[in-house]
Formats: structure tokens, sequence, C-alpha cells
């Protein structure tokens, strides 16, 4: 929706410090790879917590917890662009060399108070690379730094990173609740579509052997190599237009197909969890 400014010598200075951070790890179940890595800026009682959005206490006001405040460019960053009144989390989300397993955000919240719920989400890429993108519509996307991305987090989506660099985000989440304004104070770009022309990548249609080459990947699908098989089922996703709903249909199939009877309860299992019904709260 926009682009801004980034002041690159204060913006390393802060990446520097935030290497001394303890990170969370919570949602690295979401990835095929490597951790989901992300450090709490701003949550509700300026609590660090342990990264996982149901465990806050959301009766009391969000403000910026002792990672944020050691973060001068960063906290002047998020005070300048976003409505604090609105905005429940921040988190800066470190991945790399990953996939992270096509899923919907937000399921797990029923509990959560209405005009607390994380309901809309804003990425800040601020380190990325080319071998990192996107996907949503079954349309693959890069978000490059600079930019201000909002997205619908709760339809399926899905990441990967072709690299052991390091993509770095600024991850907000704002509760969509009344306020007087725009929930960020930035001009926007002016685009018809969703996904501008310029941030799309192109894919070519998946041939029928290559799919057929996929499919005989069930003959050695166990569920000691699940997540290698998935992975490669995703990464193919991002390359190839396999059509809607691509990854899940394919990894179904192909545990259909296997010869480990434990391998079509645990798909179906993750298939729900994933994209259905976290109501339990739990990561």
């Amino acid at each position: 929706m926009a682009d801004i400014p980034l002041d690159e010598e204060r913006l390393a200075q802060d990446l520097a410090q935030a290497e001394s951070f303890r990170y969370s790890e919570a949602y690295s179940n979401y990835l095929i790879g490597g951790p989901w890595k992300n450090a709490i800026l701003w949550a509700a009682g300026g609590d660090v917590g342990s990264g996982l959005v149901t465990e806050y206490t959301y009766d009391q006001r969000p403000a910026f917890t002792e990672y944020g405040t050691k973060l001068p460019y960063l906290q002047e960053l998020i005070s300048d662009l976003a409505d604090l009144d609105r905005l429940q989390f921040v988190r800066l989300v470190e991945v790399s060399d990953s996939v992270i397993m096509p899923h919907r955000d937000y399921l797990e919240l029923a509990d959560v108070p209405e005009d607390a719920k994380p309901a809309h989400r804003m990425h800040i890429p601020l380190v990325t690379h080319d071998s990192c993108f996107f996907s949503a519509d079954n349309v693959v996307y890069r978000m490059r730094k600079g930019e201000v991305w909002f997205f619908d987090a709760a339809q399926i989506h899905s990441v990967v990173s072709l690299t052991r660099t390091p993509r770095i985000h600024l991850m907000l989440d704002f509760a969509d609740r009344a306020g007087t304004g725009p929930l960020v104070n930035v001009a926007q770009v002016e685009t018809d579509d969703r996904i501008p022309a310029r941030s799309r990548v192109a894919r070519p249609p998946l041939p029928d052997s290559r799919r057929a080459e996929l499919m005989r990947l069930a003959d050695l699908l166990t569920m000691d190599n699940f997540g290698e098989v998935f992975s490669i089922v995703i990464k193919t996703h991002f390359r190839w237009d396999g059509g809607e709903d691509f990854a899940w249909d394919t990894i179904t199939a192909l545990a259909r197909a296997s010869k480990d009877p434990a391998v079509l309860p645990h798909a179906l299992e993750l298939l729900s969890y994933f994209t259905l019904n976290r109501s339990d709260g739990k990561e």
C-alpha cells in the first residue's frame, strides 16, 4: 500500500542491538526448515511474554516492551506510522531457509475480547532478498524492503525463503475497533490491484509430467520424511502454478497413496489445524 524511506544507518544499529534479544520461537511448528524467530516489541501491558498471542492479558493497554524501548529507530518508526490506539502487537520476525505451511491466522483467538482481537496485519520488510516469496489466492509475490503491506491473514497464505540469508520483517497487528483515522499514517500507492503487477512473480503452469513426478513421491512418503516431502510440494507451488489449494490437495493425495497408514491421518490433522480450527488456543 505504500513505500517508506528507511534510515539505513539507524536501522543497522537497531538490528545489531536486536541480535542480543532472546527471540521466541513460538509458531515454529508452522515452518519446515529453520525456526520462526520473533521478538515482541509492542504488546499488552508492554510484556515481552512467550510470543503466543493467546497468552497475553488483553485487559491491559498495549505498550512498547523492554525490547521495543531498546530499538529507538524502530520505536520512532512505529510511533510515527501506526495508530497506537488500535495497535495490538508488533513483532520483529526473522526467517531463513524455510517454508511456511499454507495456513490461516487468528483461528485461535475466539476467547480474546472482540475490541482487542488482532484482525489486520501489516508487514514492513527491513531485510529481504529475491529468494523470499509470499503466496495468497494462488498469487506468488515479493514484499520488497521499505514497502508497507496489508493483507488478510485470515485467508490461506504461505511464505518461502530459499536461502540462508535472513529475512527480517516488522509485523504489526491491529484490532478491529473504531478509530478516528486510518490504521497507518502514510501516503498510499495508487493501484487497482490488491497485489500490484510489479510485485507478482510469473510462474508457468505446472505440466502434467511434473505433477506425475510429484505423485511418485507417495512410494517414499512415510512419517519419517513427511516434512521433507511436504516442503518439496510447497516449493513446487512457488515455482509452478498448480492451481488453487495445490499444496494441501497434493500432500493429501500423496498421503492417501502412501503405504504408511499413519501418514493420511497426520496430513488431515495438519490440514484442519492450519486452515480450519485452532480453537484450543494452543501453538
